[in-house]
């Protein structure tokens, strides 16, 4: 593990000008469908501010599905909410107060990439709640801070990859598995639900003075693990696969 903290660190350090953060999960993989059933829009652009995307914590939302502790490998156990209803509570507080685009790669080039961090100045930037039935009972299972965030794609598209990294600091999982203080990750995509014409425009900078509040819902994994350089290959894939889900919805 030691090298694995090694490896994050030099990561972390040349981040900021790197647009993809490919994360490579070990193991203790959460999966979730993250939305706010109640509650703020998820995605602000905040004027000159930093843009902020914020999922609050609502019983409601059921959005962890399923835990993995040696992931890709079975077993995989379902996770529940704290009151027992399958699928456990998403939190998740990022603001992007940057970009880096263009970002030109084997794939294409990438005219929106986004840089930011973790935005919770209260506690971890990430915190799954619930409880897993065989591994954990009711309460926080899995908090992140992250270090380090972003976001990658194409303009004017309704999906966007959205990676962090940082340090895993809390939740029962973390706790039975001597977890805390090692790398963690996030990785997945947003989706921005019945988007304005022309967002996210190209080569856009979240310092200008833009007014919207977005509807996104944010699909993908959490667990431990580092980001990697990118292999060629590997970010060709990526930015094919947002090409790929582009056309599938404008069928």
């Amino acid at each position: 593990m030691r090298t694995v903290a090694i490896v994050l660190g030099s990561v972390l350090g040349s981040a900021a000008l790197a647009a993809p953060l490919t994360p490579n999960i070990f193991g203790h993989d959460f999966n979730f469908g993250a939305f706010n059933s109640k509650g703020p829009f998820e995605y602000m652009t905040n004027g000159v501010a930093p843009d902020t995307l914020t999922y609050t914590m609502s019983s409601l939302d059921t959005e962890v599905t399923a835990y993995w502790p040696f992931w890709p490998a079975p077993p995989v156990f379902p996770v529940l909410n704290l009151g027992g209803v399958f699928g456990g509570d998403f939190e998740l507080y990022v603001e992007f107060s940057g970009q880096d685009a263009p970002y030109v790669g084997p794939g294409g080039t990438l005219d929106v990439s986004l840089t930011g961090t973790g935005a919770n100045a209260g506690g971890p930037d990430l915190m799954i709640w619930g409880s897993i039935p065989g591994a954990a009972p009711p309460g926080l299972l899995w908090a992140l801070e992250l270090d380090v965030v972003s976001l990658y794609g194409y303009s004017n598209f309704d999906a966007y990859v959205l990676e962090g990294a940082g340090t895993i600091v809390g939740g029962l999982i973390a706790e039975r598995n001597n977890l805390i203080g090692e790398p963690g990750v996030m990785r997945g995509h947003l989706d921005f639900l019945d988007r304005p014409a022309g967002w996210i425009p190209p080569l856009y900078d979240t310092t200008e003075d833009v007014q919207l509040q977005l509807r996104a819902a944010y699909s993908g994994e959490t667990g431990w693990g580092v980001p990697v350089p990118e292999p060629a290959t590997l970010l060709a894939l990526v930015v094919g696969g947002l090409g790929l889900l582009a056309r599938r919805r404008r069928r």
